[in-house]
């Protein structure tokens, strides 16, 4: 299905007039909204890698089944990753946001009520796949609904959001497990995690869909409305009439214009580079990320801690990366995505080799909060990249398609193999191949990785 020239300089018309927008409560309404998604979302992963130690004592499992436990979450989400990404393509952003959000909650909630491993085991996977239905939209609607100059740093604060559901998640677990029986704590501690369901009817009620997404789809009357809500809500907030949107041309050259369904397009020859350093270089951030949120306190508790003290120095660990986060955006932002990337994940690679050497209990914690701040610190910029590669009409299905790819690489197959590798070789060994992986990131970012700050949506649709 191919794109006129009338339909897409219609298209750039409400590009332009979105990116004119001056930031005011509504966006940071939008902005909000969305980042709320992944705090819920983050509370429902978070609940899993805090109740280990205690599904350990319940069930008596294996280094390897605790492996096996964490990587049937995350494949989960690969597998649920791409159809909804499709799905959002085709229907929409808020719905495949809603129907998502529902699902993790539901599931969560049934994790609660298992009775042995395998069910555990059967019920998480199913968890993962809503999990993967949420995850890539929330950027994908942050980079249609602000301002070009701001998508990154936007994106920071909301990523934010993410890092404080894993910072609440340890937290609730200090909490709730001492006051329960070790049978008890962690069905309890699941149906806390799965309480948000609720907030999935604030989204349906307060979030816009893409004027964009509408445009595109040839719903231009519904467009007009929700673009024209956006500009009421922004004039109301400012007290001024808005800025006049600037001219608007269709650049020369093509449009990728194709059916949304068509995953060929992501490894054609046009996409296929983008893909690829995409994928790699957002592999290194995964593993350092599932590391930090899922194993550190069983880490700590292998080492002689006991639970409550292991979840405390988790949530710490884990609130490392709000500052770092927002941090991210606005470097994304002033200084350019790829800048961003090779600053944190370089310094989140030498924090892993300090780690994994740490003589002590403070500086176990310090270099573990150093990877968190510059490791699960990186996501924002490069999450907006990610997004900001793909046409509209490829953009939740690209970015869904390169965080199923590094997630199964990071997640999967790096969180199966985490605890055998700690297990067998030790600390000093992990965390050295935690920061290799880091450390290759970073040099696909400096020679490879195309900058995308400060371009419009649409101009990214015919960059080469």
């Amino acid at each position: 299905m191919t794109t006129s020239s009338n339909d897409l300089a219609a298209q750039a018309a409400i590009g332009a007039r979105i990116d004119r927008l001056p930031l005011s409560r509504v966006t940071w309404g939008i902005v909000i909204l969305a980042g709320l998604a992944w705090l819920t979302e983050a509370l429902s992963i978070g609940s899993l890698g805090v109740s280990i130690p205690a599904l350990k004592e319940t069930f008596h499992i294996s280094p390897g089944q605790i492996g096996l436990l964490v990587a049937s979450q995350t494949f989960g989400v690969v597998i649920g990753l791409i159809p909804a990404g499709t799905l959002a393509d085709r229907i929409g952003r808020k719905k495949v946001l809603i129907y998502g959000i529902v699902w993790y909650s539901l599931f969560t909630f049934a994790c609660g009520l298992v009775s042995s491993y395998t069910e555990l085991l059967v019920v998480r996977f199913l968890a993962g796949l809503g999990m993967g239905a949420v995850f890539p939209l929330p950027y994908a609607i942050v980079c249609e609904l602000v301002p070009k100059t701001r998508r990154a740093a936007c994106n920071g604060v909301m990523d934010a959001f993410l890092s404080l559901g894993y910072f609440i998640a340890p937290l609730l677990g200090f909490l709730v497990f001492p006051a329960f029986s070790p049978d008890d704590s962690w069905r309890v501690f699941f149906a806390i995690a799965a309480s948000p369901i609720l907030y999935a009817l604030l989204i349906h009620f307060k979030l816009p869909e893409s004027p964009r997404w509408l445009a595109r789809k040839g719903r231009r009357e519904e467009a007009e409305r929700a673009l024209q809500g956006l500009e009421d809500a922004t004039r109301r907030a400012i007290g001024r009439e808005l800025d006049p949107p600037a001219a608007v041309s269709v650049p020369n050259g093509s449009s990728i214009g194709v059916d949304s369904s068509q995953l060929s397009q992501i490894f054609g020859p046009r996409l296929i580079k983008r893909t690829v350093v995409r994928t790699l270089s957002a592999t290194g951030v995964f593993f350092m990320f599932y590391v930090v949120m899922t194993y550190m306190p069983t880490i700590f508790t292998e080492q002689g801690y006991k639970l409550p003290a292991s979840l405390l120095f988790t949530a710490i660990i884990t609130g490392a990366a709000l500052p770092g986060k927002l941090l991210n955006g606005y470097i994304g932002e002033f200084l350019g995505r790829r800048a961003a990337y090779v600053i944190f994940m370089g310094l989140a690679g030498v924090g892993a080799l300090m780690f994994g050497v740490a003589g002590s209990l403070v500086g176990a914690i310090a270099y573990a909060c150093v990877m968190s701040f510059f490791g699960t610190g990186a996501f924002p910029a490069m999450k907006m990249s990610l997004a900001e590669q793909y046409p509209l009409q490829l953009r939740a299905t690209g970015a869904a398609t390169v965080e199923a790819l590094s997630r199964l690489l990071g997640g999967v197959v790096g969180g199966y193999a985490m605890p055998v590798l700690l297990h067998r070789f030790g600390t000093e060994a992990s965390f050295v191949t935690i920061a290799v992986v880091a450390f290759i990131g970073v040099a696909l970012e400096l020679t490879m990785s195309m900058e995308t700050r400060n371009r419009t949506v649409e101009e990214l649709e015919h960059a080469v």
